[in-house]
């Protein structure tokens, strides 16, 4: 009975046309997709080979970016968390659909 039972499941779900959702392939379709429309704005047929600068930054530029990049995260953690309730609106406008009747007032 039972090897007739799985014989049946597996029978049963090669017929089977709903197909698991499988969300890490459709995100890498989508990047793919974006990268290909980034190109195409571009008029590359590929990216562009990244080139380290042939020589080191200089020291004040590289202390600048930090400091910068710590006064932002900083800045990023000072900032009070937004609040949902400030997003909706505060006042509530109700426009009647419906055309008054008789009775209605």
């Amino acid at each position: 009975e039972l090897a007739v039972l799985l014989a049946v499941l597996g029978a049963a779900r090669a017929f089977s046309t709903c197909r698991s959702l499988d969300l890490e392939a459709a995100r890498r379709k989508r990047i793919e997709a974006v990268r290909g429309q980034i190109l195409s704005k571009l008029r590359l047929s590929e990216p562009p080979q990244a080139e380290s600068p042939a020589w080191p930054l200089p020291e004040e530029v590289q202390a600048l970016y930090n400091s910068t990049q710590e006064l932002l995260q900083q800045r990023a953690r000072l900032q009070p968390p937004e609040r949902p309730d400030e997003y909706y609106a505060k006042e509530l406008h109700r426009f009647p659909m419906e055309p008054a009747g008789e009775g209605r007032g």
